[in-house]
């Protein structure tokens, strides 16, 4: 049983750590007295016949119960307030099956609450919360890709990764780790290498030398529904790979100079420079006036939503996702839960452009909650990839805050 004074220095210090989603994180600091994550792990979903059956593994020291959360959006610490509680179980039971409605998509969460009543409300993705809906509808069964035969290879400063696929019509997403891969959340700590579209069966790598590292190749929508498994020598290595140190010196051609002569001298017939123009003193007056009236300052009121969020008909992915955030999201009193759903969306890793959608949606919300300096940053962070529409909110944003004095 983990002792009060325990609970508190493990959530005022150690809070942060659950962020990696890692259950290996545990036995790193069991060495050092820090008591584990006081929350479920594994948590899964199965539908079948209008109802759901979730299952997890039971949180460590926790001997309490168990309270099932339901939702229409992403469960975060800021708006499980709002979501409704299912049932609540034994700390031992480590299942629970709900019914779902016709049409409807749910999001569930498993929260930890010990003998003496703490209750746990931490949220980690793809451990006590599912990071994609459930519904009754019909779900269509995809066929993984058949990886096999995985391995990999150093040639001079490159890692060579072969294999072979009977799928010949699977994206598949090439993952890189400092950490062996042994569950879904290993792929919260490892970096995309790359989403591989072509049907070849090599992939060429420069990883940063000197450094151990670890591969896996996934189905792209094994990804996207949590559903990866690793095998070492099928879709991942156990032994790491690592290019020797001494590559790291990278030779560089010498850059040839930008203008290979002097820059001309601007007065070259040395002519006596012409006094400055200056106006009549009425006229001088009326220019310092004009200069010191201020602009009217355009505001947006309305958000930009992308076509490409409006018009999609993608019933999974990030898309999908992203899609469902922003549907009706940006009402006066859904900012903050869209706000929250938006910050869970990009805990994960995401593709370049929905990841900048994203951020520009974000910026939005900040904007329309009068959080302009904020808002100013996501919308340079988008402006990369959406550079129009980036730039138009940008002036808005500047607007808001010169009108404001900033």
């Amino acid at each position: 049983m983990i002792s009060r004074r325990a609970k508190r220095l493990f959530c005022l210090l150690f809070l942060p750590v659950f962020a990696l989603g890692s259950q290996e994180s545990d036995t790193a600091f069991s060495g050092l007295g820090v008591p584990p994550a006081p929350v479920v792990s594994s948590l899964s979903a199965t539908v079948q016949d209008g109802s759901v059956g979730l299952r997890w593994s039971a949180a460590p020291g926790i001997r309490g119960k168990s309270e099932i959360l339901r939702a229409a959006f992403p469960i975060t610490a800021a708006n499980e307030a709002s979501a409704e509680v299912r049932g609540t179980v034994d700390w031992n039971v480590t299942e629970f099956v709900d019914s779902l409605e016709s049409g409807q998509e749910y999001w569930y969460a498993v929260v930890s609450i010990d003998a003496d009543g703490t209750r746990y409300a931490f949220f980690l993705p793809a451990s006590n919360s599912l990071i994609l809906p459930v519904s009754a509808e019909p779900q269509t069964v995809a066929v993984s890709a058949d990886i096999d035969s995985f391995s990999l290879r150093i040639r001079n400063d490159a890692i060579i990764a072969t294999w072979n696929e009977t799928s010949r019509e699977k994206n598949l997403v090439l993952y890189r780790s400092t950490e062996p891969f042994t569950a879904f959340s290993s792929l919260l700590r490892a970096v995309l290498v790359s989403v591989i579209s072509d049907r070849g069966n090599t992939f060429t790598d420069y990883p940063v030398p000197g450094v151990p590292f670890y591969y896996a190749l996934l189905d792209e929508d094994d990804v996207h529904t949590g559903t990866v498994a690793f095998a070492d020598g099928k879709n991942t290595n156990a032994v790491p790979v690592e290019i020797p140190s001494e590559l790291a010196v990278i030779q560089r051609a010498s850059v040839q100079p930008v203008r290979p002569m002097p820059l001309p001298l601007l007065n070259p017939t040395m002519e006596p420079a012409l006094p400055a123009h200056v106006f009549s003193r009425g006229t001088e007056a009326k220019i310092a006036s004009l200069a010191g009236a201020s602009r009217p300052t355009v505001k947006a009121q309305v958000p930009y939503v992308f076509r490409s969020d409006l018009e999609s008909q993608s019933s999974s992915g990030d898309d999908y996702a992203l899609r469902k955030i922003v549907a009706d999201g940006f009402k006066s009193e859904k900012i903050t839960a869209t706000l929250a759903a938006l910050d869970e969306y990009l805990s994960l890793r995401r593709g370049d452009q929905a990841a900048a959608r994203a951020r520009f949606y974000r910026g939005e919300a900040l904007y329309f909650s009068g959080k302009y300096e904020d808002a100013l940053l996501e919308f340079l962070l988008a402006r990369d990839i959406y550079a129009n529409q980036a730039g138009e909110w940008i002036q808005y944003t500047l607007g808001a805050l010169t009108a404001e004095g900033r």
